[in-house]
């Protein structure tokens, strides 16, 4: 028994290696893809976004707050002009990226203890820019404010300037992110792609090499093995040991390479990791096997669900929260094994999270599996008594 199931795994495995399109899918896209995503994020955080100030004041607060914005580690002070249509121009040609604009009499009117309001202008095309923007310059303006309202107290009340800024600001924040130090968008986003890396590479995988006896019969080769005439319960749990081991290396590389060479914060321990790979590969394995049982032609499954990558990664939840979306977006995305896997991987990986955290996760997960894995034979039986005039795979 076991020999057979073995035998059937390791002949789809070949097929991993001598079908093209199986390659591209199989092998090539999970290692690609897991090096090409995160690349571009190597530098973590936005730092040095070109900008500009326009002062109206010319004074020594202007110019001190000037200075403190160009030691600022996100933007970089490219100019300081006299009139707000240079900095407009200069941002319309994107030479800069946001500009602030300091009011005439700003020293006098701080030295009187009035208000002062200062205009900050961002490129809103740019959300990570216009972000780094925003923060940087308010964070100046307010250190220059809580500076100038610290020398007020201690001369006015004559006490020392620590005692001046307990008086000033008596309940000081200071503000921990968690899970994310550097706060950078690749610690945000890549995980969670690698998740659906896997995923998709897997599905379409399975139907590239057919789900349909009838369609995996086009090798003329393999028409009449031994393996490819099993009986139905050896080929689809033989097939699918096969997928199962594969990705179980990729899980691997990705916990053991991938987020050290990236520096991604790993946190997770190996037994909850095991678990969620052994539910999330069998959820997303019989999910490919319904599927790949639909298509008629392999390239179907292709051109289908690299379309529907971008909304598979919004139905995902990461990028916006769940309970925002509408009610029938929310159902579509409990079919799909990504909606409970990427936040199982994140509490994980990057929270140092146990199997227990990742229950009610898992349980889905393990329900999908089930759901799928019935429906997964169903099909394959039905497949097997239907004589396929079409695929020519």
């Amino acid at each position: 028994m076991l020999s057979r199931l073995l035998r059937v795994a390791l002949t789809e495995w070949k097929l991993f290696v001598t079908d093209p399109a199986a390659v591209l899918l199989l092998v090539v896209a999970g290692l690609l893809y897991a090096f090409y995503y995160p690349t571009p994020y190597i530098n973590q955080t936005v730092s040095k976004v070109p900008v500009a100030v326009v002062d109206f004041d010319h004074s020594g607060k202007s110019r001190e707050l000037i200075q403190m914005a160009s030691a600022a580690q996100q933007i970089e002070v490219k100019a300081v002009y006299g009139e707000m249509t240079e900095a407009e121009n200069a941002m319309a040609r994107e030479e800069i990226f946001g500009f602030m604009v300091i009011p005439e009499d700003m020293e006098k009117n701080l030295r009187r203890g009035e208000q002062v309001s200062l205009n900050i202008f961002t490129h809103g095309a740019y959300v990570m820019l216009h972000g780094a923007i925003g923060t940087a310059f308010s964070t100046c303006a307010l250190t220059l404010g809580a500076t100038q309202k610290v020398r007020q107290i201690a001369l006015e009340k004559k006490v020392p300037s620590t005692k001046a800024m307990a008086m000033r600001d008596p309940f000081p924040i200071s503000i921990q992110t968690m899970f994310n130090n550097t706060g950078s968008y690749s610690n945000y986003v890549v995980p969670c792609v690698l998740v659906l890396i896997l995923q998709q590479s897997l599905i379409i995988g399975i139907c590239i090499l057919g789900g349909a006896r009838g369609h995996r019969r086009f090798r003329k080769k393999f028409r009449d093995s031994e393996v490819e005439n099993e009986s139905m319960p050896y080929r689809y749990f033989g097939r699918s040991l096969a997928y199962f081991l594969h990705y179980c290396c990729f899980i691997l590389f990705y916990h053991c390479v991938i987020y050290n060479l990236f520096n991604f914060p790993r946190r997770g321990e190996l037994l909850p990791m095991a678990v969620f790979a052994v539910v999330f590969l069998f959820a997303v394995i019989n999910f490919g096997m319904v599927v790949s049982q639909v298509f008629l032609r392999r390239e179907s499954s292709m051109q289908l669900f690299l379309y529907l990558s971008i909304p598979i990664l919004f139905l995902a939840n990461f990028s916006w929260p769940s309970y925002l979306m509408p009610t029938a977006m929310q159902s579509l995305s409990y079919i799909l094994p990504s909606t409970f896997a990427v936040p199982a991987w994140l509490t994980i990986e990057q929270m140092g999270g146990d199997i227990y955290d990742v229950a009610p996760k898992l349980y889905a997960l393990a329900i999908q599996a089930v759901i799928y894995l019935i429906l997964g034979l169903l099909l394959t039986r039905f497949r097997d008594k239907t004589h396929f005039k079409t695929g020519d795979m």
